[in-house]
């Protein structure tokens, strides 16, 4: 019976020490894996800032742009008027007799507002389209994320209630939850007032289960997570690979969609950029010709009222050229 009891008792040793092992490298790989995992956050973290504060940067440039349109249109619609209705009722006092219809420079400056009116309606529906398709996607990348959450959830359910010490079930789902309340829904606020709920309750969990474990100290030696066999560790090893596998596959996705997102977001910045400044060049060259051709108009003016000679036609066909 001794030498069954220490052939036994050898075993057991042997077994304990192999398994202590195991272990060892098991922990070993889950220290790799949560660096890695750090790092990616950290990359992840970084992607998520630069992004916003271009989001930012573009909100900011396309508010200035609209306030900028907006005081250069009404500039160049004044101009436009004051110089067709200059250039009818000089016409008008030349030809001796007072004009009964809108004179044809004045409906030619309406058709022309009217383009103009036309298409800075289209722009700005095809921009109302884009902020709308922006809105979408981000819905969408809401929506993903809720299920990455759910999935999470489902695998640390999992390994958790494999009831072993080795797999790390990681942080609760409330640690990955949405902070921005304009991207958030009211059920999407109370699930994650749940979900913290949950996170506390969980807290309390396992502060009860160690002292549960400490007050067991006097029983047997031989825990029962020591007690699997081989088919069961390599079963927990494979789900511990997939689990980091797929972890690291979904947060590279996620990465990768945020540094498309933040070079689209910079494109638009760059292409709002240019389109300021073409457009502020265009207005201003716009403005100087006007005020160029208004001062041009006063002085003809004056020189044919000395020398009455009618040159009422050509002046008016080169402004309404020039417009």
């Amino acid at each position: 019976m001794k030498e069954m009891y220490h052939s036994q008792q050898q075993k057991l040793e042997e077994r304990m020490v192999s398994m202590g092992k195991e272990l060892q490298e098991a922990k070993k790989e889950i220290r790799s894996t949560q660096h890695k995992l750090a790092e990616q956050s950290e990359v992840l973290l970084s992607s998520q800032s630069q992004l916003q504060e271009v989001e930012a940067e573009n909100s900011r440039l396309q508010l200035r742009l609209k306030e900028l349109v907006e005081e250069y249109r009404s500039r160049l619609v004044q101009y436009i008027t004051d110089l067709a209705e200059y250039m009818d009722n000089k016409s008008a006092t030349k030809a001796g007799k007072a004009p009964s219809e809108p004179a044809h420079m004045k409906r030619f400056v309406d058709n022309m507002l009217k383009d103009i009116r036309a298409s800075y309606k289209s722009r700005e529906e095809q921009l109302a389209g884009a902020a709308r398709g922006y809105k979408k996607r981000l819905q969408n990348v809401v929506k993903r994320h809720e299920g990455l959450l759910v999935a999470y959830r489902m695998q640390r359910e999992q390994i958790r209630c494999l009831g072993s010490n080795i797999l790390d079930p990681g942080p609760p789902e409330h640690h990955f939850s949405i902070t921005d309340a304009e991207l958030l829904t009211n059920t999407s606020q109370e699930l994650n007032r749940l979900r913290e709920d949950k996170a506390n309750l969980e807290g309390q969990l396992h502060e009860l289960q160690m002292k549960v474990k400490l007050s067991e100290n006097a029983g047997p030696r031989i825990s029962p997570p020591y007690t699997l066999d081989e088919a069961g560790w390599d079963e927990l090893k494979k789900q511990l690979r997939e689990f980091t596998h797929r972890t690291q596959e979904d947060l590279e996705k996620e990465r990768s969609q945020l540094l498309a997102r933040a070079t689209v977001a910079e494109e638009q910045v760059a292409e709002l950029q240019d389109y300021v400044d073409k457009h502020l060049g265009r207005y201003k060259e716009e403005i100087l010709r006007l005020r160029k051709l208004l001062g041009t108009d006063g002085l003809q003016t004056s020189s044919a009222r000395t020398s009455n000679a009618p040159r009422a036609s050509k002046p008016k066909r080169n402004v309404s050229k020039e417009t």
